[in-house]
């Protein structure tokens, strides 16, 4: 008995060893699994700040698991660290270098920064190691027709479908290679929940008219689809020099005197999108003229998307009428109803708003506007041709300056090019021209107006500047004007 018992000890012991290295595992793995959960719930709410933060903690205690860092590079991907993403992925097939999944998110991760041929790599590899690898053809397939090489990714199509002819992801990209549309497929953005910004616009006229408007505003998320709009505006109008006569006691040789006048308009508004095809607004606020003058104003519109491609919309609003000095001095507010609809099939574009609006005055004004666009080209760099007509009219002669021609209208053709350089810049230039009537028997003349727009992105900061040149009437009557834009916005 003396010899059995060191040995059941020694048994014993390794039992227990055993038994509290299986808890321990599994504990460890329940606390992996909850990890898991929580960030990968986050992800789906979008919290891709929170899921990073989870991740994280997790890698803090489980600095092993290439689970835990391959999702903390996916948050990292959808948050826009492209860098921090890579890194972490590479990480992983350091220690594990046939990971599948690390591997497609790399050559993901590296199309998004159009660094395609390295992509183009990885995908390949894994379509050698495993030719019916959906996931892999696919986004090698995408990667081609960025590259435009519409006929190297029908072949990686064509042989993917014979895997998996039910997918419909695949036959998505053929029926898009067969359709000439050469676009593969674009990252998804990070939705931005709030937004504050800055903005001043000068303009400038040939009849002596000049401003200054600056604008504060943020965009604040409440709940889900909700989100309130608040904005402050100044308007610093000026008008042309005037001769004022002087008293009859002094010499009638009178004196100049420059128009000038400021506008102050504060405005809330709430935003709900209760679900994809509807959107509501509402607000109100006040404005007040340089005099001191307080009127109120407000909105409501609704905007309904019934089918793909099409969105109409309606609302009811009074606003401040202030395109310049002279219409400022009369404290011009107008109410009124606004429909719109917009059909977008394709590469197609065609718009159309109608508003008709009672001012103070007892005037009463009207305006349609149509445009049709057709674009073609690729993501980085599209051409657009279209035409745009539009009508405004009045009841009476307005004498408030608001608008000089009482009936006009205008048939303008356009031009653009619209250009993305990488991730941080974005262009636009339109050219229009064509022919404008100042009333219902004037004669037609020609018209025209250059518009370019430059976009500079730096992470969470987004930072534009615009110039525009008319030579066409407008809401001052002035035939000829200038107009510069600058706005910083923040979005976190």
């Amino acid at each position: 008995m003396g010899r059995i018992q060191p040995l059941a000890v020694l048994i014993l012991v390794a039992i227990s060893l055993v038994s509290n290295g299986a808890r321990a595992f599994a504990s460890d793995e329940d606390s992996i699994q909850r990890v898991m959960a929580a960030g990968q719930q986050a992800m789906l709410e979008r919290h891709y700040r929170q899921a990073i933060h989870i991740f994280r903690n997790g890698l803090k205690v489980h600095p092993e698991d290439n689970r835990l860092r391959l999702e903390l590079g996916r948050a990292y991907l959808s948050s826009g660290a492209d860098g921090r993403a890579i890194r972490l992925f590479r990480e992983i097939l350091r220690t594990e270098p046939e990971n599948r999944l690390a591997k497609l998110e790399v050559a993901g991760a590296l199309s998004y920064n159009r660094r395609y041929e390295a992509s183009d790599q990885i995908y390949k590899e894994l379509l050698t190691v495993n030719a019916a690898d959906e996931a892999a053809a696919i986004g090698l397939a995408s990667n081609l027709l960025h590259q435009r090489r519409s006929a190297d990714a029908r072949d990686v199509v064509d042989k993917a479908l014979t895997f998996h002819p039910d997918s419909l992801r695949l036959q998505e990209y053929k029926d898009r290679i067969e359709s000439g549309h050469l676009g593969g497929e674009e990252r998804v953005q990070v939705i931005a929940r709030n937004l504050m910004e800055a903005e001043a616009e000068y303009f400038k006229d040939s009849a002596g008219n000049h401003s200054w408007r600056s604008t504060q505003g943020a965009d604040l998320h409440i709940g889900p689809g909700l989100t309130n709009r608040v904005a402050l505006e100044q308007q610093f109008l000026h008008g042309p020099t005037v001769v004022v006569p002087e008293a009859p006691a002094v010499p009638a040789e009178g004196q100049s005197q420059a128009l000038s006048e400021v506008v102050q308009t504060f405005t809330d508004e709430l935003r709900w999108k209760p679900v994809n095809s509807l959107f509501l607004t509402a607000g109100g606020g006040a404005v007040q003229f340089d005099n001191g003058n307080v009127h109120a104003v407000y909105n409501a519109s609704l905007a309904l998307q019934p089918r793909e491609h099409l969105v109409l919309g309606v609302a009811f609003s009074r606003v401040p009428i202030t395109p310049d000095a002279e219409a400022a001095e009369h404290r011009l507010t107008a109410q009124g109803w606004e429909a719109l609809a917009s059909w977008t099939p394709g590469r197609w574009q065609l718009n159309t708003r109608w508003s008709r609006q009672d001012y103070s005055d007892n005037n009463t004004g009207s305006r349609e506007s149509a445009e049709l666009i057709r674009s073609w080209g690729s993501t980085r760099l599209t051409f657009e041709t279209g035409y745009r007509y539009r009508h405004y009219s009045y009841d009476h002669d307005p004498a408030d300056g608001y608008f000089s021609p009482d009936n006009y209208q205008s048939h303008l053709a356009m031009a653009g090019i619209r250009f993305f350089s990488g991730k941080r810049y974005r262009g636009a230039f339109q050219a229009r021209g064509g022919m404008e009537s100042l009333s219902a028997n004037s004669p037609y003349n020609s018209a025209w107006e250059i518009h370019a727009r430059n976009e500079v992105i730096l992470g969470n900061w987004t930072l534009s500047l615009d110039y525009a040149k008319y030579q066409l009437v407008q809401g001052s009557g002035a035939f000829r004007a200038d107009a510069g834009r600058f706005a910083l916005a923040y979005h976190f």
